[in-house]
């Protein structure tokens, strides 16, 4: 197989189910693993593809999410003999299952595949010796793209589905998607937990200077501790490493 990944978590399960070196090419958001990637032909974005970019390489699999753009893409490639592994667009833990599952049998790697999903559900799953909390605590997320502002999840987003996988609230329930991060709203959503990517922590200058952000120093999340930092790609993306994701989050908001 010849295989072009037109997005970086569809890289991720590519690499994990042990076809890095079947890769010839991958989109831009495509990062991770970095010494697979950055050796890679780019072909675009994951929402705006060269499909001449990605002919050049000569693939024999693209593999992508159903709503690649632009909208003729998978037919183009069909139509030249490329086989297309498409993934409906999901931002659930159920979705970023049933993502790898269809990459794995359309790569040939079902087996490959069932035993990634294995380890993730072990991950999911909620220890047997934690109890679990009466009342859940609640998560606001903050992130950062490119040289774009703070943003906070509110509805519907991914962050949000891994939140509620660890059983955190959102502690953003006034609007669907994400929006910038300002004072009032961090304010008014006193969080007990806080979760950061590291690109946004080094934006505002580290620890130091997310507690210097008005409000943060007087949450529920400063005040015990609950301060997590994590891989810009982990709540972002929902690739193979979710169920880790999952755990980091359940262990640092209520223990092992």
């Amino acid at each position: 197989m010849r295989i072009v990944s037109l997005s970086g978590s569809l890289t991720e399960v590519v690499v994990d189910l042990g076809l890095a070196d079947r890769l010839v090419a991958v989109d831009r958001s495509s990062q991770l693993p970095a010494e697979v990637t950055r050796k890679l032909p780019k072909v675009g974005g994951p929402r705006s593809v060269s499909v001449e970019s990605v002919l050049a390489v000569s693939p024999t699999v693209v593999v992508c999410y159903a709503d690649v753009k632009p909208a003729e893409t998978m037919s183009l490639l069909q139509g030249l003999g490329v086989k297309v592994v498409a993934v409906p667009r999901a931002a659930t833990v159920a979705g970023a299952r049933e993502k790898i599952r269809i990459v794995a049998e359309g790569l040939g790697r079902g087996d490959q595949g069932r035993d990634l999903l294995a380890g993730i559900d072990r991950d999911l799953a909620w220890p047997e010796a934690l109890p679990r909390p009466a009342k859940p605590l609640r998560g606001l997320f903050i992130y950062t793209m490119g040289n774009g502002p703070l943003m906070v999840a509110g509805r519907n987003t991914g962050a949000e589905a891994v939140m509620a996988a660890a059983m955190v609230d959102n502690a953003v329930v006034g609007f669907a998607d994400y929006r910038p991060l300002n004072a009032e709203a961090l304010v008014a959503a006193d969080p007990d937990v806080v979760i950061i990517l590291k690109r946004a922590l080094a934006r505002v200058g580290g620890l130091d200077g997310l507690l210097a952000m008005p409000g943060m120093k007087e949450s529920g999340a400063v005040r015990n501790g609950r301060i997590v930092v994590d891989d810009d790609a982990a709540y972002i993306g929902l690739g193979p490493t979710i169920g880790a994701t999952v755990r980091r989050l359940r262990e640092a908001a209520y223990g092992r």
